[in-house]
């Protein structure tokens, strides 16, 4: 393996990492898949390297559909930066290359993250879930693809203002995975669309719900926060469109779809339905085939929220008089 470059070096956190309860590490089997063991069971999707390598290229794929970019909210210089369920930690360190004179911390619920990393970069195993983050004020919240994370997001929204700095940002990038068609060549029995709805019910019945990218923006100003910003995105769930970007897109979405099928259906059908593992295996062949035809036009949406935390000053509380002149 290639030396790393000097601006990298081992960073304090992976030995305090390391040095949490060493049975972290100790994933819980299931399936033939693992799970993460700190708070066991409160994500249910696996931390296996299969799924770590489809979160990469997930994150790829967010990266080309953004152009880019890693963030929208407008930030200058931030200095405390935190990223919640950072998974394999790339968005992290991209923002600490980024933004050296930032400290950015990172947190999971499961120690997946490379232990060589900018020194402005740590990782934290820690549930956001928790009542008291232990952390610092904020200049900037970030959050990606938390879908069911979570009972419900309007907390996390909540206490990450809690967390800020007064005019610092919260922002939120989020796969809505309901199936979108403009143009009629889904069916109504399309069996991608029908698993996303029984995938769906399965999380609601384990109180995880899916469907928050649409509600962001609404959750975001009754949290208290301002200048909230919107922008979807459509990303083909396989290779059908013309434009070769999103065709591109569309055939790397494809096997992240495919590559996760199993990952997003067997504790949720398991647990949530009561399904067998092979009754999921069947279901899915069906489900795997109508994913990769490109006869049916079809996309998922992603919605991109970002919003301030009011000045002390804002919300129509007048600011004391100037002082006098001596």
């Amino acid at each position: 393996s290639t030396a790393p470059t000097p601006s990298i070096a081992r960073s304090p956190s992976s030995r305090s990492t390391k040095s949490v309860n060493q049975s972290i590490f100790n994933f819980v089997r299931e399936n033939g898949r693992t799970y993460h063991r700190y708070q066991a069971g409160s994500y249910m999707f696996p931390n296996d390297q299969y799924e770590n390598e489809r979160l990469d290229l997930q994150y790829e794929i967010l990266k080309v559909l953004f152009k880019g970019r890693n963030f929208y909210a407008p930030l200058k210089d931030p200095r405390k930066i935190l990223d919640i369920g950072t998974g394999t930690g790339k968005w992290a360190i991209e923002m600490g290359n980024r933004f050296p004179r930032a400290e950015v911390t990172g947190t999971d619920l499961s120690p997946i993250q490379p232990e060589w990393v900018p020194n402005n970069v740590k990782f934290v195993i820690d549930d956001a879930n928790e009542e008291d983050w232990m952390l610092d004020q904020m200049d900037y919240i970030h959050t990606r693809v938390l879908l069911g994370c979570f009972e419900d997001f309007r907390e996390i929204i909540a206490k990450a203002f809690r967390y800020l700095k007064p005019g610092g940002w919260m922002e939120s990038q989020e796969y809505m995975p309901t199936v979108y068609c403009d143009d009629g060549t889904m069916s109504p029995d399309y069996a991608f669309a029908e698993w996303t709805q029984t995938q769906d019910r399965a999380a609601m019945t384990m109180g995880r719900p899916l469907r928050i990218g649409n509600k962001l923006k609404r959750w975001y100003e009754q949290a208290g926060f301002v200048d909230v910003h919107e922008e979807i995105y459509k990303l083909p769930i396989n290779s059908w469109p013309k434009d070769p970007q999103f065709k591109m897109l569309g055939r790397f979405n494809e096997t992240n779809l495919l590559d996760g099928l199993q990952a997003f259906s067997l504790q949720p059908f398991q647990r949530g339905l009561g399904w067998t593992k092979d009754e999921i295996e069947v279901y899915l062949v069906h489900v795997r085939k109508a994913l990769s035809d490109r006869n049916v036009h079809a996309y998922h949406k992603i919605y991109v929220v970002w919003g301030r935390k009011p000045e002390e000053n804002e919300h129509g509380i007048p600011s004391p008089p100037p002082a006098p002149p001596e």
